[in-house]
């Protein structure tokens, strides 16, 4: 909640109130998450320490408690409709769906990724989702390929697909760096392996001219022998990732979706940079760019072995972005946000009426 994805919301928040509607944000978080009260209520369960045997069903506890007075202050509000972001299940739930009309927002293959984390969060998972999107009124899906999902068609719901996006009026675009030598970034987070950091090791490796800077990842999360050329700055807010990326020729999107089970996407990550006017390097189709014919996009194939084996294309086109600066007016009639949540606040109307 404190990067992108908080980021996102803040803003769907804000332009839903400038569109007329009033809205309120309820968060469950096992994290201290600090929203302005005007906006949001915040429903915390503290982490859980100890063997997983343990950990998992006292963590289930605790969000129950938590998830049971986020209900309650949800029912106090009588909203016409709940816009719910898709997370694994928890009692009591279900007494969100008596409130209003719901509709669930699905962001990724939770099935799939789900199973990546173990079996354990799988069968919950699966035992859950039936709970959730059997009783949604409705659902929006972040791709088309997510809308076609045997598992999500199977509940005949009202849908629509609307890819993440950005608002340009939060961005100014970065004036580009006039470096000596090429740079390349990345903003991920441990533990998502299809994120793919662990190419761009090999890419530094073969590239002792060009500048990796990693974001998100420290010396810990990646094994030792990492070049010199390859730097890692660990977690950051978002102001000190601007100014990360406001000294990088192209930024990356994610290079693994694969191992997901997911072939489309639309990262907030490479929204933003587009929004500063970094060029990008993708590894997956995008939603809204893909086919655009967008000089200052690469994308390469969602397979294994995709960075290294264009190692070669992909250096030329850093290169080629030396001092260049991506087209912003070609790229908000694509991801601009205010026109998507006004998509959005349509659908969530029709479910209403």
């Amino acid at each position: 909640m404190g990067g992108g994805v908080g980021h996102k919301i803040q803003t769907q928040l804000h332009l839903w109130q400038e569109l007329g509607h009033e809205a309120r944000l309820f968060l469950h978080s096992p994290d201290a998450l600090d929203f302005p009260t005007h906006l949001a209520t915040v429903f915390q369960y503290p982490p859980v320490a100890g063997p997983a045997a343990v950990r998992l069903p006292r963590r289930e506890w605790r969000r129950s408690l938590a998830l049971n007075r986020l209900v309650h202050a949800v029912a106090e509000y009588r909203p016409d409709v709940i816009y719910l972001r898709y997370g694994m299940y928890a009692l009591p739930l279900q007494n969100l769906f008596k409130i209003a009309p719901v509709v669930v927002e699905i962001n990724t293959n939770d099935v799939d990724e789900y199973r990546y984390r173990g079996m354990s969060y799988y069968f919950l998972n699966r035992l859950g989702r039936r709970q959730i999107l059997g009783r949604a009124a409705g659902m929006v899906f972040l791709s088309r390929e997510l809308a076609g999902l045997p598992n999500n068609q199977m509940f005949q719901k009202p849908a629509v697909v609307i890819a993440n996006g950005i608002d340009f009026n939060e961005y100014r675009p970065l004036p580009a760096p006039q470096n000596e030598r090429p740079c390349l970034a990345m903003v991920a987070t441990p533990g998502y392996a299809w994120h793919g950091v662990e190419k761009l090791v090999g890419l530094a490796q073969h590239f002792p001219e060009l500048d990796v800077e990693v974001v998100g990842y420290g010396p810990e999360d990646l094994p030792a022998g990492i070049p010199g050329n390859l730097h890692l700055h660990g977690y950051l807010p978002h102001a000190a990732i601007q100014q990360v990326l406001r000294r990088v020729d192209v930024a990356c999107g994610t290079f693994s979706l694969y191992k997901k089970n997911m072939k489309e996407a639309s990262p907030l990550k490479v929204r933003e940079a587009l929004g500063w006017g970094i060029p990008v390097l993708i590894g997956y189709t995008d939603t809204d760019l893909s086919g655009k014919d967008l000089e200052f996009i690469l994308e390469i194939p969602n397979r294994e072995g995709n960075v290294s084996g264009n190692a070669a294309q992909i250096m030329a086109f850093i290169r080629k972005m030396q001092g260049q600066r991506a087209d912003r007016q070609r790229l908000i009639p694509l991801i601009d946000q205010r026109p998507k949540e006004e998509k959005r606040l349509h659908f969530l109307m029709q479910i209403t009426s």
